[in-house]
């Protein structure tokens, strides 16, 4: 005998993209430069990549249409937690090993960079998994991060 139970939560994967929130809303006005350098924690594959898409068509999508894309993080000043000195020894220091390329690069290659969330964190529009492939390329090989193991957090009362 096969007994149905009833659950009161949607799996992720069953939600209508009528209920997933749109990432434009999370979009910011700010523009990158062609040389704006992108620095994605790795080591990365093909196969974490199609991952990392899959999941944000998971969870949002755009305009009110399904959304590939993969998260990447901007050096969009030269100092500070936004340059790319700040990212490595900062946000990405828990990662060995970083890739780096360029929004130039990457709208050379028909894709789309977004600015979204918090400053300096900006998603690479995909419009197949297919690009996932081409992606991997244009992100280089990994690099070993010089801020590996670094921290820029401050002590209370440490006035530097």
């Amino acid at each position: 005998m096969v007994t149905a139970v009833r659950c009161r939560w949607k799996p992720l994967a069953l939600r209508a993209v009528a209920d997933l929130p749109d990432l434009r809303d999370h979009v910011r006005s700010e523009h990158a430069s062609l040389k704006t350098v992108l620095v994605r924690g790795g080591p990365d594959s093909v196969a974490k990549l199609r991952t990392h898409a899959e999941r944000v068509r998971r969870a949002f999508v755009l305009d009110g249409a399904p959304v590939l894309g993969i998260s990447v993080f901007g050096a969009l000043d030269d100092v500070g937690p936004a340059s790319l000195n700040g990212l490595l020894v900062g946000r990405l220091s828990t990662h060995r090993v970083v890739h780096l390329t360029s929004v130039g690069r990457l709208v050379g290659a028909e894709s789309s960079v977004l600015p979204t969330f918090g400053r300096p964190h900006m998603t690479v529009l995909l419009t197949t998994l297919d690009q996932t492939d081409p992606l991997f390329d244009l992100l280089g090989s990994p690099q070993p991060n010089p801020g590996y193991g670094e921290t820029r957090r401050r002590r209370r009362g440490d006035n530097r």
